[in-house]
């Protein structure tokens, strides 16, 4: 019998590039909560999470996995053409591969 998964116990081991990552954009997410005055509970709702895992990504304690991604721009009214600025803000190596295109 194949196991599946990771080994029962173990964590995900960050690097500090992605710990930066992760509480740059739970700024963001939170400051743009904020603007158009929504909950933590309203943003959960809407991405069918709980109010603590909300809590989690705003703070950059967890990653935002790719499937929460687009909903919970959706959620907080962000523009699509804003998310790229976000993104490429923060790692000016991507900015510069898109600005060459």
């Amino acid at each position: 019998m194949s196991t599946r998964g990771r080994p029962k116990g173990s964590v995900n081991v960050y690097e500090p590039r992605d710990l930066e990552r992760m509480k740059f954009l739970g700024k963001k997410y939170k400051r743009r909560r904020r603007q158009i005055k929504k909950t933590q509970t309203d943003i959960g709702n809407a991405l069918n999470v709980s109010f603590q895992q909300i809590q989690k990504y705003e703070q950059g304690k967890n990653a935002i996995s790719t499937l929460r991604i687009e909903p919970y721009r959706i959620a907080l009214k962000i523009p699509a053409h804003r998310v790229g600025y976000i993104v490429n803000k923060y790692n000016p190596k991507q900015r510069n591969i898109i600005c060459e295109v």
